[in-house]
């Protein structure tokens, strides 16, 4: 079997607007394919790669603070 490759010459602007239109799930598959690529030889633990994911559903359940959150949390604090 012979393997075909295809190069398409697009824009990085015109890619950005094709990753705005996929859905949740197809971003996630592009998100850990890029993580792959980016970092080929980061070997992960298994407990590494739990507390990641753990981290994505609470990202995706809405369980977690924005930087605005935290720092007027912080300047609370400090008065």
């Amino acid at each position: 079997m012979t393997d075909h490759t295809v190069k398409v010459d697009i824009s990085f602007q015109s890619l950005l607007v094709a990753i705005s239109s996929l859905e949740t799930a197809e971003k996630h598959q592009l998100w850990e394919f890029l993580e792959a690529e980016l970092f080929p030889d980061e070997d992960d633990s298994p407990e590494d790669i739990a507390e990641i994911q753990a981290a994505r559903a609470d990202y995706e359940a809405g369980d977690y603070t924005t930087f605005e959150q935290y720092a007027a949390q912080r300047a609370g604090k400090s008065t």
